[in-house]
């Protein structure tokens, strides 16, 4: 549950002109070499617009509820279904309308829709697209 109450946290809070100003700051400080990975709806299109490489991950509403609710399962928690899907489905909403960085993929972003791979299956088709764009 902390995980989502962060989450709903960060939604509303990135709403704000000022919030988001102090934080893009201290974001791009964590940049240091050899690079970083960093995870969150902006980091792309906002906070590291510069970066060589940007994946922008995705699956349908329904598998995301599902794979947050195995989150909760593992750590005790119980969630009713439609109740996380109604505040995902608010969350998306949310972040997609807003008018300071909205939740949209960059232009040269890797789009990957996850909906029906396993974790090792994206972090592979992953790891393809870094090969491709950097010499390992």
């Amino acid at each position: 549950m902390h995980l989502q109450i962060v989450g709903e946290i960060a939604s509303k809070l990135a709403t704000f002109t000022q919030v988001r100003k102090i934080l893009l700051n201290k974001q791009r400080c964590f940049r240091k070499s050899p690079g970083l990975i960093a995870e969150g709806r902006d980091m792309g299109t906002v906070v590291f617009p510069d970066a060589n490489i940007k994946f922008f991950l995705n699956a349908n509403l329904e598998t995301r509820v599902c794979r947050r609710i195995q989150q909760f399962k593992k750590i005790g928690l119980s969630v009713n279904y439609n109740k996380l899907l109604q505040q995902l489905k608010v969350r998306d909403e949310r972040d997609q309308n807003r008018l300071i960085s909205p939740l949209c993929p960059s232009k040269d972003a890797i789009i990957l829709d996850s909906t029906n791979m396993k974790l090792s299956e994206v972090i592979e088709h992953s790891m393809k697209e870094i090969k491709k764009k950097i010499i390992i």
